[in-house]
């Protein structure tokens, strides 16, 4: 071994000190320091490639010959895919057209062209992205800093950073991609390289906004990893263009390693972000010793994540439908990247993705949407189907990959077309894949995570929350809905839990959608089930004790039965115990018991979905919902009150609603218990 590679070795033993000096105070600006110092990669690819006795030309020849990752599709394919879906050709193509004119839709922005005034249009024509502006408030965060200077006092108003990062994820780099695929048009393969140009002359490896939360480095990465996969035939794509971008992604796979997000009291879809995401890099630079060090140290941590965050029952523990999505999306990709380089993983780790599907397909809903419950911020590994006009409530997609994955047909099925196309571009042969059929029936309790759900095939749906504090009782992503409840009939949605909406930009209504008198339960002197402190926007603290006392499923329909603590710290504690019956036909009914003495202000709140008609008439809430009547009463004297409110199904989406809220001031020994009946007139 030559005295330059003993250097390296001890430079690569003495990396974790290295790291945590370069991340430590003085990247921070630490008193006695010149100001803040900017991360720089302790390793370079040029070096890695001589480790291994490869030449630059002949590492980009191997992968000029051969995708890294899974997201391949054979000409074969590709002629499937224009013969059976060419609405869906037609619309990747236009999405990647309004790409390469930088028309982005992010979060709820709407359609908005993003480009960077302050720069110069190239000489071809080439516009810059501003890739750190809110496009919403039209506010431009701060460039140039390193990342560990940033704090939140430097944000501009009340700009939200999810927005940069939203594009900074370059999701829409693997449309561009499937536009490339499925047309060969050199435009598409051009415009990737020249927004990973544009992107790192802003943004270079470490600093600005772009770098400030290594979640969306890691899926950024990944996605870089994909795209390139997707051009690597390209004539654009190759030489020293082709050099660039893989010692940059070589650069991000060195930051991610480095400022991993497993720092705080638990691990969460941000640390898993991180894992799949390198593990993705490093399969990309497997030939290489770091490449073979991410991935192994990656598996390892990803299969132990496996355990630490997802519940028995196959739920995340994050306490949110939307978020399961997410990362039972960077599980599945995890595993598919794993067989797909012939390192599968072992069959508990499968066993516990099977588990989590089984609950993603379960919980949707009968038009195929999620029940918003708990936060959405709509992330995703990757997209591959509708990018920049998909429905983020739409959960199907990932039956389609997961379907394939573990060969249930059944999935791919209900999953539906966009499935089946998700799933081609998954790298998974489109051959074999059934024809859409509608979800099936469901009726399930799944304890760990609080949460019973009933589906018939004639579009009656109830869905009951009642789950503890998620991660571990940090409360990050959970909101006040214990033994609250979604309601469909005739397949029309009726009552809908609230849904999410936005964070940061706007508190008051973050806190809003996640508060008790947002969802279908019941509020007891307008205090928190669980409680919320108003500047903790991603923390909850657990409060209440929940117990799922029954579940009973039978030809008749299913009846619920549950109780929660969460009153029980009043002067005077009242015990809240719902009993919810559906039989098979309707009606749906709610019996509340509460076990306590004392007066107290009760407040029953019910959320109606968008489009529902409603009006108060006495005692009585009449609602109309598709073209269908139907009544809420109930049978306790209540003073009964309607107003208008607000449901969101994405982040950043809100649209109109109605609410009808039934309150009394009493002593809850002499009202208890109180039934509400849901029936159609």
């Amino acid at each position: 071994m030559n005295v330059v590679s003993i250097l390296r070795k001890l430079l690569r033993q003495v990396r974790p000190v290295a790291d945590a000096i370069v991340s430590g105070p003085a990247a921070a600006g630490a008193a006695g320091s010149t100001g803040p110092v900017a991360w720089t990669p302790p390793l370079s690819l040029d070096d890695q490639l001589r480790d291994a006795n490869l030449t630059l030309d002949q590492w980009l020849t191997s992968r000029r010959a051969q995708a890294a990752l899974y997201a391949d599709i054979s000409d074969t394919a590709l002629t499937l895919l224009r013969e059976r879906y060419p609405d869906r050709v037609a619309q990747t193509i236009a999405a990647a057209d309004r790409v390469c004119a930088h028309e982005f839709d992010l979060l709820g922005s709407g359609p908005k062209t993003i480009v960077d005034a302050t720069r110069p249009v190239e000489a071809d024509g080439y516009r810059p992205i501003d890739w750190n502006v809110d496009p919403i408030l039209g506010l431009q965060f701060p460039t140039g800093f390193p990342h560990k200077a940033w704090n939140p006092s430097m944000r501009p108003g009340l700009a939200d950073i999810k927005w940069p990062w939203e594009i900074g994820r370059c999701q829409h780099w693997v449309t561009l991609g499937q536009a490339y695929r499925l047309t060969r048009d050199e435009r598409y393969a051009r415009e990737i390289v020249r927004e990973h140009d544009d992107f790192i002359a802003v943004n270079p490896t470490g600093i600005g906004v772009q770098f400030v939360c290594t979640m969306d480095v890691a899926i950024r990465a990944y996605n870089w990893a994909i795209a390139f996969d997707l051009i690597r035939e390209s004539s654009t794509f190759k030489g020293e263009t082709a050099a660039r971008a893989y010692r940059s992604l070589f650069d991000v796979g060195q930051f991610i390693i480095a400022h991993l997000e497993n720092t705080y009291e638990v691990t969460s879809n941000h640390f898993l972000s991180n894992i799949v995401g390198l593990y993705g890099v490093g399969v990309v630079y497997a030939s290489m010793a770091e490449g073979r060090r991410w991935i192994d140290q990656c598996r390892t941590w990803i299969d132990t994540e496996m355990q630490v965050q997802v519940l028995s029952d196959g739920a995340d523990y994050e306490s949110s439908v939307p978020y399961h999505r997410l990362v039972a999306e960077l599980f599945l990709g995890a595993a598919h990247l794993g067989a797909f380089t012939g390192a599968p993983f072992s069959s508990a780790y499968l066993d516990r993705l099977r588990l989590m599907i089984e609950f993603h397909e379960a919980l949707l809903r009968p038009d195929g949407m999620m029940p918003q419950v708990g936060d959405a911020d709509d992330g995703r590994l990757h997209i591959f189907s509708e990018y920049g006009s998909w429905r983020p409530q739409d959960g199907r997609h990932l039956l389609g990959p997961a379907g394939a994955f573990f060969s249930v047909d059944e999935w791919i099925a209900s999953g539906g077309e966009c499935a089946r196309w998700e799933a081609a571009w998954w790298g998974f042969d489109p051959h074999p894949f059934p024809a859409t059929a509608a979800l099936p029936a469901r009726a399930k309790l799944f304890p760990d995570a609080g949460l019973a759900v009933y589906r018939d095939g004639a579009g009656q749906y109830l869905l009951i929350t009642n789950g503890k504090v998620g991660t571990n009782g940090f409360g990050n992503h959970k909101h006040n809905d214990l033994l609250a409840f979604e309601y469909h009939a005739g397949g029309v949605p009726l009552l809908v839990d609230p849904g999410s909406y936005l964070y940061t930009s706007d508190p008051d209504a973050r806190n809003l959608f996640r508060a008790t008198r947002a969802h279908n339960t019941l509020m007891l002197d307008g205090i928190e089930q669980n409680d919320i402190r108003l500047d903790y926007l991603f923390r909850m603290f657990e409060t209440s004790v929940v117990s799922q006392r029954a579940f009973t499923v039978s030809p008749d329909g299913v009846e619920y039965r549950g109780a929660h603590t969460g009153y029980e710290r009043l002067s005077a504690p009242v015990t809240h115990e719902r009993t919810v019956t559906l039989a098979t036909a309707g009606p749906l009914s709610i019996v509340d018991r509460l076990t306590g003495n004392g007066a107290h202000t009760c407040a029953w709140h019910f959320h109606f979905a968008p489009g529902v008609v409603v009006d108060a008439q006495g005692a009585t809430v009449v609602c109309t919902a598709g073209s269908h009547r139907y009544r809420v009463s109930t049978s306790a004297s209540l003073e009964v009150s309607v107003s208008d409110a607000w449901y969101s199904p994405s982040f950043g989406v809100r649209v109109p609603c109605r609410a009808a809220d039934f309150t009394v001031t009493a002593d809850v020994s002499s009202i208890s218990p109180v039934t509400f009946v849901i029936e159609r007139m």
